[in-house]
């Protein structure tokens, strides 16, 4: 009497695994255009190796620094204005502004340059 199950019903449960787990071809590899030279690069690829282009993510050092000292300069600028007898004889106060400054500089470079692009940076 033949029974209607599966050829692997017969088998124990590691024999009917390996013979389920057959090797399947790769995916093709898929490619895209460079953003800065539209060269053909990898989907993936985080290099450009025909314009050296790479892809950051987050500020570069010169855009966190650019940022902090322009908000250390915003905050002494507007304290200068708006509370003029803080820099007559010198205030402690005005050393937590300027690290106010730098630290709203810092964090406004965090948002404003966060997620991923494409840099060519100069590197000689």
């Amino acid at each position: 009497m033949k029974s209607s199950l599966s050829p692997f019903a017969r088998l124990t449960r590691s024999a009917a695994t390996r013979l389920d787990n057959a090797t399947h071809a790769l995916p093709r590899r898929s490619l895209s255009a460079c953003p800065c030279c539209h060269q053909p690069i990898q989907t993936t690829a985080s290099h450009c190796s025909h314009c050296h282009a790479e892809k950051h993510y987050g500020p570069v050092r010169r855009e966190n620094l650019t940022c902090s000292l322009c908000g250390l300069a915003l905050i002494l600028g507007l304290t200068r204005l708006l509370f003029p007898q803080l820099f007559a004889p010198f205030s402690f106060w005005v050393i937590p502004l300027m690290l106010g400054g730098l630290v709203t500089g810092f964090i406004f470079a965090q948002f404003r340059f966060a997620g991923d692009r494409w840099l060519r940076l100069n590197r000689g």
